[in-house]
């Protein structure tokens, strides 16, 4: 029973990206974590987790710093995304009985999921030169209202006279590029097949998502040694012939994207500023210039609901510092440092995850985001 609920979790991150369980008006929560919570609960009761007074007086300091911050913060917080966070990171209150080294078995449970919807990716590209319906690219209307996820995010992005593949099952072009970044990591890591290797890379090229480029990127600079020779050859000389081509095109997607950091339009209304340049001005709107929120922040749920003259994303830094403050960020920091430094895992995983889920905007109170890690750290050996 076990191993079923873990890979129902994983299933549901990937595959029921788009459904929700609408029980509360305006909020569904994600199919991942309710099948994640049912793991968790019978891992429990078959005494495979058990948790530590270190870890439960950490999570007991997350929550005193993000009641402060909501006692104290502005008219807009929100009890709901408070409560929301609590939910979501409180499996790291549990730790493995027999810490072990879940790679092997993380990579088992991904690795053909990862697969298909790289398959389903591509397909829904080429496919939308000959099919015209909106479900190619959106089928969520077609849900019934109880299981249908009502959140917002852009599912269908246009670029130029095409538009952005987002794996056909997932929310977001975005989520598709990360999909098939966290694939490129296990064929270097993994060393799986070339084939495998070429068809993640035409992923996140038919996402046009600078994203899964990001992080794939950054990993492979951090997890280098991890890799075997051929494999680090092979993705230095695709990055480099894909830079070396973007830069030569007029028109290329290289060019049009470092173009939005260019004005102070481009920098206030653009994606890529949006998620790598704009946080910076929301901190300094919303917290740099009011000294009293450094230590509080505004309050949970704020960070969206602030009136500022820009787009902004939300990375998890920027999210925490805005609505947490210097300190329920460093508490929440400190409880995920506990309670993976009980799992022996791999620096090269913890680095993916970390640049992920910090840097690349919207992780926060993600549910399918955040179930992935808890998977590695905590179920991972389990299954």
């Amino acid at each position: 029973m076990l191993r079923l609920l873990i890979f129902l979790t994983a299933f549901s991150q990937i595959f029921l990206n788009r459904f929700g369980l609408n029980l509360i008006q305006d909020f569904s929560i994600s199919f991942s974590y309710i099948f994640l919570y049912a793991a968790l609960f019978t891992a429990v009761l078959k005494g495979l987790l058990v948790t530590s007074p270190t870890l439960i007086l950490s999570y007991m300091f997350f929550c005193c710093s993000g009641v402060v911050s909501y006692l104290f913060g502005v008219p807009e917080r929100s009890l709901s995304s408070f409560l929301l966070a609590l939910v979501i990171y409180f499996p790291f209150v549990l730790e493995t009985v027999e810490p072990s080294n879940p790679e092997k078995r993380f990579f088992s449970l991904y690795y053909m999921m990862i697969v298909i919807i790289g398959v389903a990716g591509l397909f829904q590209f080429l496919a939308q030169f000959f099919i015209k319906e909106p479900w190619l690219f959106d089928y969520r209307p077609l849900l019934p209202d109880l299981i249908r996820s009502i959140n917002p995010m852009n599912t269908v992005i246009p670029f130029g006279g095409i538009i952005k593949s987002n794996g056909f099952f997932l929310l977001e072009p975005s989520f598709f590029s990360q999909w098939m970044a966290l694939g490129i990591f296990f064929f270097g890591f993994f060393s799986t097949s070339f084939l495998s290797y070429f068809l993640f890379l035409l992923g996140i090229l038919s996402s046009f998502s600078g994203t899964g480029l990001i992080l794939l990127l950054c990993v492979c600079l951090l997890s280098f040694h991890y890799f075997k020779s051929q494999r680090r050859y092979l993705l230095l000389s695709s990055f480099c012939i894909f830079l070396f081509l973007g830069s030569l095109l007029p028109e290329a997607y290289i060019k049009v994207r470092l173009a939005e950091f260019q004005s102070d339009a481009g920098v206030r209304t653009s994606s890529a500023a949006a998620r790598f340049m704009t946080p910076f001005l929301t901190l300094r709107e919303g917290i740099i210039d009011h000294p009293e929120r450094i230590f509080i922040g505004n309050g949970p749920g704020t960070i969206n609901k602030v009136a500022k003259d820009f787009e902004a994303h939300d990375p998890v830094w920027a999210k925490l510092l805005f609505e947490y403050g210097l300190i329920g960020s460093c508490t929440l920091l400190l409880l995920l440092y506990i309670s993976i430094s009980k799992t022996k895992h791999s620096l090269a995983f913890t680095c993916l995850f970390f640049i992920q889920w910090v840097f690349l905007g919207g992780h926060l109170l993600n549910f399918d985001i955040v179930a992935l890690y808890v998977l590695y750290y905590k179920l991972a050996s389990l299954y």
